[in-house]
């Protein structure tokens, strides 16, 4: 501890003794001799010290490295603080004269920035011991390989992660590039059902979108099952319609039920009313907002008579004399094209599935 930026400040404790509050320490007075006063940690686990002289000028700190958990951990600064202030024993008068969580934060917050290493500027770098491990210190960080020699893939996930999702017959996957790390394409996650409620099962930071990335870190989650005696192997996967993901799910688990999921599959949809210029009818004209939304619920209908409503709802646009539903023609012909025979029903018919979102992955 660098006593030059300290920041020192004396209390009462609930006896009535004096207490130096120094940036996350609280030390209690120990002894006096002539010329110091010896104070200790009030943590009586911890084994820092402080000194002063009889003027309580500073003199010297020992910090104990177990003790400094803003840097050392990767625990929530207000955690640390709640925890902290509980092994505390402190007049009320005294914990309302110290600093609060939200002022401490930022000093906090501070010490464990210039003590996190600086962002690399290339896939080549060493991952920091406290960044693989768990707030358990179990292993977090298992697998980290580069593929064809250049682009590195990462996955993070316990032990009681992977567990569960080994074990779990319903699986979600999605991915997000806003929170991605400049030098990776994408983070790509996997969820588990467990109580009715999606658990995050494992983080993926890869390199890109490819089928083969994709296909890669699958067969990385069987050998990872493998080694737990257990089988990577769900009965269901639910995600996106992103075509390179879809092949390579279809390569590697082939005995499981692919489905798309229902809010990207309405999403998909608006987003081509907005294209073919159509947002305006939708808001202000029922006929045509009514037609639309059948034509996404089609999905929601048995697989047996799914085609023949979409028939039959798509006959009714044509024989009508009306310019408004008119309009609607090339959105029923790209939902006949892409969604039928380029996807395939089978893939957004969710008609008796449970779970017919990914949205807990998002």
């Amino acid at each position: 501890m660098n006593s030059s930026s300290i920041t020192m400040s004396f209390v009462l404790s609930q006896k009535g003794k004096p207490l130096l509050v120094m940036d996350d320490y609280v030390f209690r007075l120990n002894k006096t001799t002539n010329t110091t006063k010896y104070y200790r940690c009030e943590n009586r686990d911890c084994t820092a010290t402080a000194h002063t002289d009889l003027n309580n000028v500073l003199l010297k700190v020992d910090a104990d490295p177990s003790h400094e958990r803003a840097t050392k951990e990767n625990t929530p600064i207000p955690k640390i603080y709640e925890e902290e202030s509980a092994k505390m024993i402190l007049k009320f008068s005294t914990i309302a004269i110290l600093p609060s969580q939200r002022e401490m934060s930022s000093s906090l917050n501070k010490a464990r920035r210039l003590e996190t290493p600086p962002i690399p500027d290339s896939q080549i770098f060493d991952i920091p011991y406290l960044y693989t491990r768990t707030i358990k210190n179990e292993e977090f960080l298992c697998v980290d390989k580069f593929i064809k020699g250049k682009t590195r893939i990462l996955l993070f996930a316990s032990n009681e992660q992977l567990k569960m999702l080994f074990q779990n017959s319903i699986v979600l996957m999605d991915g997000t590039f806003s929170t991605c790390p400049k030098l990776f394409g994408k983070v790509f996650t996997i969820h588990s059902i467990k109580y009715e409620q999606s658990f995050i099962s494992g983080i993926e930071l890869l390199p890109d979108r490819k089928k083969s990335t994709y296909r890669f870190v699958f067969e990385e989650l069987e050998g990872l099952a493998v080694r737990m005696n257990l089988v990577f192997s769900p009965s269901t996967i639910i995600t996106d319609f992103e075509p390179s993901l879809a092949e390579a799910i279809i390569s590697e688990f082939t005995s499981s039920n692919h489905i798309g999921c229902y809010f990207h599959f309405t999403q998909a949809v608006y987003r081509q009313i907005q294209r073919l210029g159509l947002s305006s009818g939708y808001c202000s004209d029922e006929s045509i907002r009514m037609t639309c939304r059948k034509r996404m619920a089609l999905l929601l209908l048995p697989y047996s008579v799914l085609l023949k409503c979409f028939e039959d709802l798509y006959e009714s646009v044509l024989l009508t004399s009306s310019s408004a539903l008119d309009s609607l023609k090339p959105l029923f012909e790209y939902y006949e094209n892409y969604w039928v025979k380029t996807i395939g029903i089978k893939r957004w018919n969710v008609y008796g599935i449970r779970i017919k979102t990914n949205n807990n992955a998002e």
